[in-house]
Order: C-alpha cells, then sequence, then structure tokens
C-alpha cells in the first residue's frame, strides 16, 4: 500500500512539474490596436514535458468594470523553453462580445474600439478540464492617431460675427471610432488668464453641446459674443459617450467692425478623395486641403490641371511634404497667371499605392 501511494505522490508531482509555465505579455500597452496585437506574448514551459494549452482573455472596460470581450485560443503546444506566440498560432480564436451597446467591430482582424481597458489573461490546461496554470493582466489604452483637429475660427483670428460657426476634422483613423460623436466647448478667457485655466475653471457659455457634425453654430437665441473678449474653443471626440480625444485649444476674439486694410480670409480646410465627384470647394490665394495619408508616403507630387480649358493643361505642379497620418496641406497658388478666378482645376496626385486623390476646386480672390 506504501508503493502504491509514492507511486501515486511521483506521478502527481511529475504531472504538476510537466505544467509549469510563466506567461509574459508583449501587448502594445498605448496606440491604435487591432485585435491581432492581443495575442503577442512568450509563453515558458519549465516542466520537463510538452503541455497542450489554451489562452483565455477577457478585456474589461476600466471605467465600467464590464467585459467588453471574450476570447479562447485554439490549443497549442508547448515544449520544455520558452515560445514566441502569436495570433496565427493560436488561431482559430472564438470571440464573444458581451455588450453588444459597445458597437465592437466584430472582424476578427479589426480595430478595438477606442478606450481605456484591462486585458487579463489565463493559461488553462487542455488536457484537464482547464485547470488554470497561470494569469496575468495588462492595461491597454487604445488612443487615436491624430485627434480632432480645429478648422475655424483660426487660432488667434479676429471674427466679424457674435454668432461665429465652428468647424473641425475628425480623429483618425476614424474606423478606430464606431459611434462617434464631439462635444464643443467655448470659454471665455478673462483678463490675466491662460486659454488652458479658462477651459478647465471657467463655466462653459455653450453648456451640454453634443453634436456628430464636423461643425456647430453659436445659436442666435443665445446671447450674443461681446466684442474685445477673448473666448477659448475645444474639440473632445466621444466614442458611445466617452472622451476619448482632446482637440488643441484655440482663441479668437470678436469684432464689429472691419479693419481700415482688409486682409485676406483663410479659406477652409476641403478633403481630398480617390476619385473625382461632382463636389468644387473655393479656394482663395492658397488652396488648403486635408490628406489621411495611410500609404506613409513622405513626399506627394502633385499636379493642378484645368478641367475648362481644351486638352485640360497642366497649369500647376509641385511637391509637398507629407508625414502619416492627417495631414493639413496648403498649397500657394500666388504669382499663379495661368490659374484665374472663377475657373475651375483639379488638384491631383497618385500615393505609393497607386492610389489617385483629387479635389476640384475654383478661385475666389
Amino acid at each position: 500500500m506504501f508503493r502504491k501511494w509514492m507511486l501515486f505522490c511521483l506521478l502527481l508531482s511529475g504531472f504538476v512539474a510537466n505544467a509549469q509555465v510563466n506567461m509574459t505579455l508583449q501587448v502594445p500597452p498605448a496606440g491604435v490596436l487591432v485585435k491581432n496585437q492581443l495575442w503577442n506574448m512568450v509563453l515558458v514551459n519549465s516542466g520537463h514535458g510538452n503541455s497542450l494549452v489554451q489562452v483565455n482573455l477577457v478585456l474589461l472596460d476600466i471605467q465600467t468594470n464590464q467585459p467588453v470581450i471574450t476570447a479562447t485560443s485554439a490549443p497549442v503546444s508547448l515544449e520544455r523553453g520558452a515560445r514566441q506566440l502569436q495570433v496565427r498560432d493560436l488561431s482559430p480564436i472564438q470571440y464573444t462580445y458581451s455588450i453588444p451597446s459597445a458597437r465592437v467591430d466584430m472582424d476578427p482582424n479589426g480595430m478595438l474600439p477606442a478606450g481605456k481597458y484591462q486585458a487579463c489573461y489565463s493559461v488553462v490546461n487542455a488536457q484537464s478540464e482547464g485547470t488554470t496554470l497561470v494569469e496575468n493582466c495588462i492595461p491597454v489604452n487604445v488612443d487615436p492617431l491624430s485627434p480632432p483637429l480645429l478648422n475655424t475660427p483660426a487660432n488667434e483670428e479676429k471674427v466679424i460675427t457674435s454668432y461665429p460657426q465652428f468647424t473641425w476634422l475628425p480623429p483618425t483613423p476614424v474606423g478606430l471610432f464606431n459611434d462617434l460623436g464631439y462635444a464643443m466647448v467655448l470659454v471665455e478667457v478673462l483678463p490675466g488668464q491662460g486659454k488652458a485655466d479658462a477651459i478647465q475653471q471657467n463655466v462653459p457659455l455653450n453648456a451640454s453641446v453634443y453634436t456628430k457634425d464636423l461643425f456647430w453654430n453659436y445659436p442666435a437665441s443665445t446671447r450674443s459674443l461681446d466684442t474685445g473678449k477673448v473666448y477659448a474653443w475645444r474639440v473632445v471626440a466621444m466614442n458611445s459617450g466617452k472622451a476619448v480625444a482632446l482637440s488643441d485649444i484655440w482663441t479668437f476674439r470678436v469684432t464689429q467692425t472691419k479693419p481700415q486694410i482688409e486682409l485676406e480670409r483663410p479659406s477652409p480646410f476641403v478633403e481630398v478623395r480617390r476619385g473625382q465627384d461632382a463636389v468644387i470647394a473655393a479656394a482663395g490665394n492658397v488652396l488648403r486641403i486635408t490628406y489621411d495619408n495611410a500609404a506613409a508616403d513622405t513626399t506627394i507630387k502633385y499636379t493642378i490641371t484645368s478641367i475648362e480649358e481644351p486638352g485640360n493643361p497642366v497649369v500647376q505642379e509641385g511637391t509637398l511634404p507629407v508625414q502619416y497620418g492627417q495631414n493639413q496641406l496648403q498649397v500657394s497658388l500666388r504669382n499663379n497667371r495661368r490659374v484665374q478666378t472663377n475657373k475651375v482645376y483639379l488638384f491631383r496626385f497618385v500615393s505609393s499605392r497607386n492610389e489617385s486623390w483629387t479635389v476640384k476646386f475654383t478661385v475666389t480672390k
């Protein structure tokens, strides 16, 4: 009998030794994350033989402490020593979406929605009814590459209306957000106060403004903005009602009288698109465009052709430096006698992906 117990203990100790596993997570703690990046890890089997294990994941929303995603990998064999694992080693992975209202992208290769999360992992023995071998958690922040970009009124501009319109550009990449909206904050900057302090401390002049549009008009039913005072504004990007990105803070003044020397009012930025459409933008001495450089090019070579002249001649060409993500570009049209007012022109360039990006515009100098 004693020998049987000794044999049982030896077998049990051997089983435990074979099941000793350590886990080192290699998930990026912040940035733009796709689901595939959640499965970068190193598992170390310090036992004496192979182990067949599964990896379970629970992604918790830090604000609500509720699971957004739960997932289970396919069984994977661990030999003695360390093994670097990625999503291809653990596929197929079964995802379960716990909160339908979160509107999570259900594509296994899709992006995670912007927010702050806690990713908790457990490695279980696939041969012994899910015995947990090791557990670990890591914070994960999904942040946009570019926050909302303010457009008009321009920073430190003097506007000649007491009821201005505010416009901005969305954060990028837009695919990171499933229910994108904006909160617009407008405050008065008191004498001797910085704009950041004003945004944080002063009562907003526009309480509870939420919109899904890229513009907001100061309502005519509200008390008009005072001339001579300084105002500060900021846009907060919201995803499913949660703040995910903050724009810069810009200021402006209101004046009822035009200056003696009429300054050129900058034209708004317009977005270049793939192919061509019927939209015609307005430009002054400068064509202002926005471009989401997903191809990660460093420069673009553009041409401007006349649509109304026979043969569509090229009236201007050049190169512009660009960076990855959202770009705000300005193309000077000054001193170009071939560009005439009230004529329609086509701005075009081709990315390294062989994608054609264009925008039609007319000059109103």
